[in-house]
């Protein structure tokens, strides 16, 4: 962060009402935009321009002078995000936005910008995108909520095709409370409203924020920082008659409650929320459940196995009890992002046959370690053992596929992998306080 971003940051959070009427000297800071280019990752896919880092290095003092330049005449005009989509693993596709390289030197930019102004004023209960936050915080909250407030009922809901159909007139109305500049809203406007360029063909945008921008995950923290945090915290919250706390991480969110019909009318108050701001629910991922420290004695009075199960952020909760029969929220990997990875890593092992052994065994390496570091929750060790095992196994698989004669046996492969590969370990402890209240696997209870 430069000196002249951080004093503004300071001021941003002493002066927490002020609309603030100069933000372009900011924004075309010359060394501002320089910090903005070293923060760039190089290996980023190029956007419609086919320019990347490298690219962009040569002359780069000129570069940036001119983008300065154009940034304070306003005459810069974004370029159209390059469309992409990636599998969801169950026979659909996430559409993503790729913007070119010199956008994403301003989108990082006007990101740090909208940080230092609403970091103060976004809620305890957002923890998506957030500088000092993460979703195993996220997580580590739900438990802390379930377990030591002693919540019976749980809402889980996720707004459908949230970035898509982000209402360009609400967001800039909630981006005006704070920013009185025009030309600082203008360039945000250029962005919005930049386009998409799919298979040659570039089409305007009349909403929505295309995923994979730089400024995209602000914006939605700021638009649903209006629409829903401060509508729970204060209108929906208050008119409880129990306890009620809810927990978004970007368009994912829980909301657990302590009375039932609490529970029973926030799924049509939401959606007549949601719908004031041209948004709505998504059913398949929408719905109110009994679960608690009561869950299992409810369940079996109504002649029930056991307690629904309910997924977040890629992990399946469930109750269960300690060793010492207290209650505590199990969590292992969700089943349908447990078969996804797999099936991904199985595609990406095919592929890299023909550079080598050892490039695959890197990459399995690397795949392992990025998973452990996710996934590695308490409670979740037997979901990473398994895994762990399976990832080995198409590895094993793929390696003798090279030839079609069988060049490793599992009994030689096993133990030349075993002390490369990253063994699984707990890497976050998720156990709520006080200690004893500790989550499942735990040899402390």
């Amino acid at each position: 962060m430069t000196t002249r971003l951080a004093r503004f940051t300071q001021r941003a959070r002493e002066l927490r009402r002020e609309r603030f009427t100069s933000l372009m000297g900011l924004l075309f800071d010359l060394e501002g935009l320089r910090a903005s280019f070293e923060r760039q990752d190089g290996r980023k896919a190029p956007g419609v321009d086919g320019i990347r880092k490298e690219d962009y290095a040569e002359g780069l003092g000129e570069r940036l002078a001119e983008l300065s330049g154009r940034l304070r005449r306003l005459s810069y005009r974004p370029k159209p995000v390059r469309r992409v989509y990636i599998p969801k693993g169950d026979g659909r596709y996430r559409p993503l936005g790729i913007p070119s390289f010199e956008d994403r030197i301003v989108q990082d930019r006007l990101s740090l910008i909208l940080q230092a102004i609403w970091e103060p004023e976004f809620c305890e209960c957002s923890y998506g995108f957030r500088p000092g936050r993460s979703a195993h915080d996220a997580l580590r909250r739900i438990a802390e909520i379930i377990t030591k407030e002693h919540t019976q009922w749980v809402g889980e809901a996720d707004v459908k095709g949230f970035f898509d159909h982000v209402s360009h007139g609400h967001l800039i109305r909630f981006l005006e409370h704070r920013i009185a500049d025009p030309r600082f809203l203008r360039i945000l406007r250029r962005f919005l409203k930049a386009g998409v360029m799919e298979d040659g063909v570039v089409s305007a945008r009349e909403e929505g924020t295309p995923q994979g921008g730089l400024v995209s995950p602000v914006l939605a923290n700021i638009y649903l920082h209006y629409v829903l945090d401060l509508w729970f915290e204060r209108r929906f919250g208050k008119s409880c008659r129990g306890k009620a706390y809810l927990v978004r991480f970007a368009d994912d969110f829980l909301a657990c409650f302590e009375d039932k019909e609490d529970a029973r009318r926030f799924l049509p108050e939401l959606t007549e929320r949601l719908a004031a701001f041209d948004l709505e629910v998504e059913p398949r991922k929408t719905s109110v459940l009994r679960f608690g420290s009561e869950a299992e004695r409810e369940c079996w009075r109504d002649g029930l196995r056991r307690p629904a199960t309910f997924s977040f952020l890629g992990f399946t909760h469930f109750v269960s009890r300690s060793r010492r029969r207290h209650f505590v929220v199990g969590r292992k990997t969700e089943g349908k992002r447990f078969c996804k990875k797999l099936k991904l890593l199985n595609q990406r092992l095919r592929a890299l046959r023909v550079e080598g052994g050892r490039a695959m065994m890197a990459h399995v390496e690397s795949h392992l370690r990025g998973h452990i570091q996710y996934y590695g929750v308490s409670g979740n060790t037997r979901s990473l053992r398994n895994y762990f095992f399976r990832a080995c196994r198409l590895l094993c698989k793929w390696l003798n596929r090279r030839s079609q004669r069988r060049s490793i046996t599992w009994a030689r492969f096993w133990p030349i992998i075993s002390g490369r590969m990253p063994y699984p370990r707990i890497v976050h402890n998720l156990y709520p306080h006080p200690q004893w209240m500790t989550q499942t696997g735990s040899r402390m209870v």
